[in-house]
């Protein structure tokens, strides 16, 4: 049997005794002494129950959210326009496989499309020019709840009358119950020039 030197005095031995005897069955922060093998596997059991009621709730908070979004559609205009004055870009329909929207053909906002009550994740994205050398004339690519401006974003000097800039505009618009909104994205010229616009993308997300 092999012979050893203990480096421990009496105190060390003495201290490492007490926290094997005190052990406790819970866990505790700070704590030098051992815990029991069942305090760590009630320990355990307790927190693996608590994370997967964790677990239940993100699950059940997703399929909430997946069963509040009604639809997705999604309106384009996608060849190279000219615009020799303010004009509503002339959308259709890409995708509407829920019946969320309806392309306006006449009226006021035509070329817009009407939604009924909800609330709708809206983006709209495309490219858009304007270059006559003239920093006080430009154009306006306005994102709108029926004449009211949601987001703008101006398109000055691009560089060329066919080079373009790529224009990103998302909101959030809640239509009360029982109304209507013709969103519509009106290219709007500001003093003497002209634009061109292609590749326009309106994404319509109904969320409730």
């Amino acid at each position: 049997m092999s012979s050893y030197t203990l480096t421990n005095n009496a105190s060390d031995i003495d201290s490492a005794l007490s926290r094997v005897v005190a052990a406790e069955t819970v866990p505790s922060t700070g704590s030098q002494n051992m815990v029991t093998s069942g305090g760590v596997k009630n320990y355990v059991d307790t927190e693996v129950t608590g994370l997967d009621s964790r677990v239940t709730t993100a699950e059940s908070d997703i399929s909430a959210l997946q069963a509040a979004t009604i639809g997705v559609a999604r309106f384009t205009r996608l060849t190279d326009t000219a615009y020799p004055s303010t004009s509503i870009i002339q959308l259709s329909e890409d995708s509407d496989p829920q019946n969320i929207g309806t392309v306006l053909t006449s009226g006021t906002y035509d070329g817009g499309v009407r939604v009924s009550g909800g609330t709708y994740l809206i983006t709209c994205t495309g490219e858009f020019s304007e270059d006559d050398g003239d920093n006080n004339d430009y154009f306006l690519v306005n994102l709108r709840s029926s004449g009211t401006t949601i987001l703008s974003d101006r398109i000055n000097e691009t560089g060329g009358y066919y080079t373009y800039d790529f224009v990103n505009l998302v909101s959030v618009l809640t239509v009360p119950a029982g109304s209507t909104s013709d969103i519509n994205i009106q290219y709007q010229r500001v003093s003497n020039t002209q634009g061109r616009s292609k590749n326009v993308v309106l994404t319509l997300v109904k969320l409730v």
